[in-house]
């Protein structure tokens, strides 16, 4: 019998509480600063005593706060109390458990403490059910051995398919190649953001810089401004790469993944290791993306479309699977992890050239939304907005060449281009939860139509559309949708 003594977090977790809340403490300083000086100086002391006086009281706060904050581990679930005005209980049992996601920094590992975050079945806001701040790496350990017992096995198999019941005891794994993270970097379209941020620091810095000084270098360097210009520009772009690679290479750094027992186990990250435990069953999709670039270089990237909110933040909450891998070997090498996933490539079914015209008239209609006003307001310089014209029409045109489907083996496979990025959704039958046949007025005289079906993403709905299908294609893919 496990012991359900109450335990604490580790005493470190009062940093947690104060650097984890510590623009509320910012705020309350600002606002104070007045009142706090004049109280101070009217009963005769220092204003810095009053506001360390102030920031005393906030570090006792944090510290009571953890002395407040406690769990229990008994046979049958964990118990998290916290409050200290408003006390409040959060029974978790076991079998409801559907992810652990546990993240440690670098200078947490000699300590073996860790952050740990719990998801339930019942799980239906954005924050996980129950969050550990700061604990021993044993504690997740001991949760997710009495999460894998008899109750726990059943509670997932119970969601699990025939298919995915089937051959549990097997364990896969894989780990990325170094030289695979490095292409996955180098290819990585976030460069773009990157380049925007330093423009605008540039363009802040010379705003700071004094303007005697500017007209005096100016007098200097008339002849070569565009050589600067350029120089500049190449340095920009130089940064932007390497802080974009460096990015990619810390957060995904020895990316890992496990399964076994219908369990899907990731862990990544250089600085911060991060891991997220999920079963098999709550994944509604597997996405398949492709910049451009990566379109080129014949690789992909795969990720888990999940019922749950414990992916990564910056990818809308999906789960890496496969960070880069050979187009031609992407569904062998997912397989073993997910085995209702295709056995190989099937070549999709796509859309008459035509139809591509749809695509570029929308995306040249919405650049002139932006295009218009420009040339308006600032004449000369506006027309610069005119290059958004070309890039839209390309952004159409490579919009409808990458719009596909296909149905095989109770999977219906979606493919859409968006921003020069390709995605493919491969959806088992049973995970779609609602779908729609779209046909306006126009549309009917042209025998065109859009086919959209929703799925669970997380706690809300994501909508996957294919547009300007042939109207006979989508009334067979809405009639295939509609058997149950």
């Amino acid at each position: 019998m496990t012991s359900n003594k109450p335990q604490h977090l580790n005493p470190l977790a009062i940093l947690y509480f104060i650097f984890g809340h510590s623009w509320d403490a910012i705020f309350l300083i600002i606002i104070s600063a007045g009142p706090i000086a004049h109280f101070s100086r009217y009963i005769g002391i220092a204003p810095l005593l009053g506001f360390a006086g102030l920031i005393i009281l906030i570090v006792l706060w944090h510290t009571v706060r953890y002395l407040y904050f406690t769990f229990e581990i008994d046979d049958k679930m964990l118990t998290i109390n916290s409050g200290i005005l408003v006390k409040k209980h959060t029974h978790i049992p076991y079998p409801k458990i559907q992810t652990i996601q546990h993240t440690q920094w670098f200078f947490l590992v000699p300590f073996h403490l860790e952050k740990l975050q719990i998801e339930t079945a019942g799980h239906d806001s954005t924050s996980p059910e129950a969050v550990l701040p700061l604990v021993n790496e044993r504690i997740r350990e001991e949760i997710e051995r009495k999460r894998m017992g008899d109750s726990g096995v059943a509670a997932d198999q119970a969601e699990a398919t025939p298919e995915q019941k089937q051959s549990t005891d097997d364990a896969a794994n894989y780990e990325i190649d170094p030289h695979e993270l490095n292409v996955f970097a180098l290819t990585s379209l976030g460069v773009f953001p990157i380049i925007g941020a330093l423009l605008a620091i540039y363009g802040k810095a010379q705003e700071a810089i004094p303007e005697k000084f500017i007209n005096s270098v100016t007098n200097v360097i008339i002849h070569q401004s565009a050589i600067i210009i350029g120089i500049v520009g190449i340095l920009i772009i130089i940064l932007s790469i390497a802080g974009s690679y460096l990015l990619i290479i810390t957060r995904y750094y020895k990316f890992r993944l496990h399964s076994s027992n219908n369990q899907l186990k990731t862990e990544q990250g250089m600085f911060q290791r991060n891991s997220v435990t999920i079963p098999t069953a709550r994944i509604q999709a597997l996405q398949i993306k492709q910049n451009v670039i990566r379109q080129w270089c014949h690789i992909s990237t795969v990720q888990a479309v999940t019922a749950s909110s414990a992916g990564d933040d910056e990818d809308d909450n999906d789960l890496m699977i496969l960070p880069v891998v050979k187009n031609n070997q992407v569904f062998k090498t997912l397989t073993p992890f997910v085995n209702w996933a295709p056995k190989q490539f099937s070549q999709l079914e796509s859309l008459n050239k035509r139809t591509y015209w749809y695509f570029i008239r929308n995306a040249a209609l919405l650049s002139l939304i932006v295009i218009l006003p420009c040339l308006y307001f600032f004449h000369l310089w506006g027309s610069l907005s005119l290059l958004m014209l070309p890039i839209a029409i390309l952004m159409g045109w490579y919009a409808g060449a990458n719009t596909g489907w296909k149905i095989i083996d109770g999977q219906l496979i979606l493919q859409n281009g968006h921003f020069f990025s390709r995605s493919q959704y491969v959806i088992p039958h049973k995970n779609i939860q609602s779908f729609s046949f779209a046909q306006s007025i126009w549309m009917t005289h042209t025998k065109l139509a859009h086919i959209r079906v929703n799925i669970r993403h997380g706690d809300t709905n994501q909508e996957i559309e294919i547009r300007y299908l042939p109207e006979k294609t989508g009334k067979e893919i809405f009639n295939w949708l509609k058997i149950r």
